[in-house]
């Protein structure tokens, strides 16, 4: 038999939870041209089992067994068993996306680079989808033919399992993982220092999956062993990068390991026993006396670490990481005005009389003290737009003489507003009056002849004899992302969003193609629409994976008074025929919708979306949902419950929503994990269902926690997802956007700030 074009090694060992849906995203790769080795690592539980299943269904998959050694050695075992071109390697709890590998290697084919890398996303069934810290900045452009003496962050590219090699490259410099965990750093750079060229690409081709208890300062992340590996790799890269790395290359990696593994084991010192406590500091200077940075430029309580590392200073270093893991840095430190000094503020990290870091760490200037905004709610009353948010200074709470003036900005222009003061959350995970709603007549605005578009907003926040002018900004997720739109007049609507920045703007968007009603007959579902001048001809082209080409269906039109309406059917069958998900976790994808016209491509605006319109395929489902922008989009996967309604209700929380006929539910749950594990306590709703609906109920008193559990300082007291119990497994209820830019509500339940809400998509509920 000839030799495949890829080797995919897996090892695994006690993943049987989780194996399953990582063989499957390797079976479905667009490239099928692979073999798939699994190493058995002396696995305990089921998974050599479902190991097995898969290679008695597909031949490409095979089963190598050795003694329990470690994932290095297995990742050893796998690639002497490996008789591919190119060589990848993946986390068997881990999943790839469909076109993963078949990106990287024809990059490789076209560049002849010895190896590629691909973008990667972290997810977990709480924390929903998310892009990764590691690979953010490293894959944020596809680059082909680089290097990193080019682009020296590449020191922070330290997992092996998001690439792809060349074998004769890998077999060339003898790559051999060491029997230690952190084993695939020594090997990642040293593939980065020893490749002619490295290809980088944007695309998420792999996910990185979190447990949902994190990483606790109680697991064994923190404990003796682990750091020990950490250190004797982190000495590993540092060897490597002295014989081979660049002046560059090497002050790169002396500042990121002091970012990320001399920061790990300083935070050990909150729970080491104390019978360890003499070995950890030993780590320390070994690790320290190898680093050269400056340490003037890390963040003030990295300094103070490091200088108490240095001074063997345990207690301290004890209430340093006591002090970090309680949330002492939540909303920044706190900070005091200096009597001596009274341009400069004292910061209250312990030890301020007696570390042996200098003076100056324990002190902030002025401009430390920096605006904080973000907006929470967005809503439409008439003209009007109303905007709930918060303003305050970092590292300062609220104090007696809280000033808060609000002005709407218009080009050169300020427009002062009345502003009401409320009760929210702060920085620092307390509730206090840092909350405003103000109102703003937009229309009224609009028809002035200075007016510049888009419209923007000016907070004015004197406090603690601080005072402070910026934008408002920060519509993050679970505030106010789907803000409605708003028709202005018969030619234009209005949508707030967020601009450049994250500042909150309100744009006009003149003559859009609107969509004026949606409907599902059948497995259809049909789009009505207008263009705002007349066209003779017309299609809906639907985006679809590469490399299928757009679905395009005729749109029905009529001359209307200067317009041109349309409606056009859309099959659903034919969308979903030879597509496939992007996103391996939730088993969906996103696709864009436009309508071709005699002048080209155009978005289609929503205006009046409340809730999406859905119809089910063979358990598929194909939604028409809004952008946060307003735009329609098209979306397909799995028949779940979604959400179209959240509120509280005479003591209760009511969630209605929608169901499938494919695919049964047994009954709704909220549902919160408790801190550093995956246990959970859960709390039934009574559920109902009637036509394809469904009801939700439950009595908010019920989600107020006994005893205060935040799983990360900052956090709620309890977090709780809805969760929907269906046959095969859980899964969170999705928040539909309609859903969305109804929320938040922020109600007082038992002297608490209950607040609903949706995070990752999914309807949530947290207590403060």
């Amino acid at each position: 038999m000839s030799s495949p074009l890829l080797s995919v090694v897996v090892p695994y060992y006690g993943v049987e939870n989780y194996i399953a849906p990582c063989l499957e995203s390797i079976r479905v790769q667009r490239l099928q041209d692979i073999e798939v080795i699994l190493v058995d690592d002396g696995s305990p539980d089921a998974s050599v089992e479902v190991a097995r299943e898969y290679a008695e269904r597909d031949q490409r998959f095979r089963i190598v067994t050795q003694e329990n050694a470690g994932l290095g050695p297995a990742r050893n075992t796998g690639t002497r068993n490996a008789t591919g071109r190119y060589l990848t390697f993946i986390d068997s709890d881990d999943l790839v996306s469909r076109s993963s590998f078949e990106l990287m290697v024809s990059s490789l084919e076209r560049s002849g680079s010895s190896f590629a890398l691909s973008n990667a996303r972290r997810f977990s069934r709480t924390s929903g989808v998310r892009q990764s810290w590691t690979h953010g900045g490293i894959c944020k452009h596809t680059v082909a033919g680089t290097d990193i003496f080019d682009r020296p962050g590449l020191v922070g590219d330290r997992m092996v399992w998001n690439k792809v090699y060349r074998r004769s490259f890998w077999d060339e410099y003898g790559y051999e993982f060491p029997a230690i965990r952190y084993e695939d750093y020594p090997v990642t750079l040293g593939a980065h220092l020893d490749a002619v060229t490295v290809d980088i690409i944007s695309a998420h081709g792999y996910y990185w999956r979190e447990r949902e208890s994190g990483d606790s300062i109680t697991q064994q992340v923190f404990r003796y062993d682990n750091l020990l590996d950490r250190v004797i790799s982190a000495e590993m890269v540092l060897d490597l990068a002295d014989r081979k790395g660049t002046p560059k290359i090497r002050e790169t990696l002396h500042w990121y390991l002091a970012g990320i593994d001399l920061a790990a084991l300083c935070a050990a010192f909150a729970v080491v026993p104390d019978e360890d406590v003499d070995a950890l500091l030993q780590l320390g200077h070994r690790l320290t006396s190898r680093l050269r940075f400056d340490i003037a430029s890390r963040p003030r309580i990295d300094q103070i670490q490091y200088h108490a590392l240095r001074a063997s200073d345990v207690p301290l270093l004890r209430e340093l990481a006591r002090f970090r893991d309680d949330g002492g840095l939540v909303g920044g430190v706190p900070l005091r005005r200096s009597w001596r000094t009274p341009w400069r503020y004292a910061a209250a990290y312990p030890g301020h009389d007696r570390s042996t870091a200098p003076e100056r760490t324990y002190s902030y200037p002025l401009t430390a003290l920096k605006l904080a905004t973000a907006v929470t709610h967005l809503r439409w009353d008439g003209d009007d737009l109303v905007i709930q948010g918060r303003v305050e200074l970092e590292h300062f709470p609220d104090a007696p003489d809280y000033e808060l003036g609000v002005s709407a900005v218009c080009g050169l222009a300020r427009y002062p507003l009345e502003v009401t003061r409320r009760r929210t959350r702060n920085l620092r995970g307390g509730v206090s009056e840092v909350g405003f709603e103000t109102r703003v007549d937009v229309a009224h605005l609009a028809k002035r002849s200075d007016m510049v578009w888009p419209l923007r907003f000016e907070v004015d926040l004197t406090n603690g004899g601080i005072h402070r002018v910026g934008m408002l900004k920060n519509l993050y997720d679970g505030s106010a992302r789907y803000a409605p739109s708003h028709r202005l007049g018969e030619d234009a609507l209005l949508q707030p969003s967020a601009s450049q920045g994250g500042v909150l703007a309100v744009f006009r968007v003149y003559a859009p193609t609107t969509v004026t009603e949606v409907r599902a007959e059948g497995t259809d579902l049909v789009i009505e629409g207008s263009i705002p001048d007349r066209s003779a001809v017309a299609s809906l082209e639907i985006g679809r994976a590469r490399p299928l080409p757009p679905a395009s269906f005729p749109a029905e039109l009529r001359q209307h008074h200067g317009r041109t309406d349309f409606t056009v059917r859309v099959p659903a069958a034919q969308v979903l025929e030879g597509d496939h998900a992007d996103d391996p976790f939730t088993q969906t994808s996103v696709r864009s919708v436009e309508l071709i016209t005699d002048i080209g491509p155009v978005p289609l605006s929503w205006p009046d979306h409340a809730r999406n319109v859905a119809v089910e395929v063979a358990d598929e489902l194909v939604s028409l949902t809004r952008t946060p922008f307003g735009l329609m989009r098209l979306t397909h996967g799995p028949a779940r419950p979604s959400a179209y309604l959240v509120l509280p209700r005479d003591g209760e929380v009511v969630v209605h929503g929608v169901v499938w006929q494919g695919v049964p539910v047994s009954g709704m749950a909220w549902r919160r994990y408790l801190p550093g594990s995956d246990d959970f306590v859960e709390v039934a709703c009574e559920y109902e269902v009637t036509a394809g609906g469904f009801t939700a109920t439950c009595e908010s008193a019920l989600l107020i926690p006994l005893v205060d559990e935040p799983v990360v300082p900052g956090a709620p007291a309890a977090d709780w997802t809805l969760f929907a119990h269906i046959e095969g497994g859980d899964f969170p209820v999705a928040c539909e956007p309609g859903a969305a830019s109804l929320l938040p509500h922020e109600l007082q339940v038992a002297g608490r700030l209950f607040t609903l809400t949706t995070n990752a998509e999914t309807v949530r509920a947290q207590v403060r």
